[in-house]
């Protein structure tokens, strides 16, 4: 009788590690699977804000370009003797 219950225990405290092993193997794959989505997400991000940063270096640019516009409509409209 001693002896059925000690192989019960054994084969009982094998089927748990057996399924510890099981569920550590999941959880591992599931974080592997989810730490490579980040890194493409953080690439893309990294993607986005460049492309942000040339928008508003273009924007800068523009801008500047219409107030030396706006400048030399002023100074050749002061000069002119007539304005819009």
């Amino acid at each position: 009788m001693k002896d059925q219950i000690i192989m019960l225990l054994i084969g009982i405290l094998i089927a748990l590690g057996g399924w510890n092993l099981t569920q550590t193997f999941s959880l591992s794959t599931t974080q592997a699977v989810i730490d490579d989505k980040v890194d493409k997400l953080e690439r893309a991000v990294e993607k986005i804000q460049d492309q942000i940063d040339n928008m508003q270096d273009k924007d800068e640019e523009i801008i500047e370009q219409h107030e030396d516009l706006f400048e030399q409509l002023r100074n050749n409209n002061s000069s002119s003797g007539y304005n819009y």
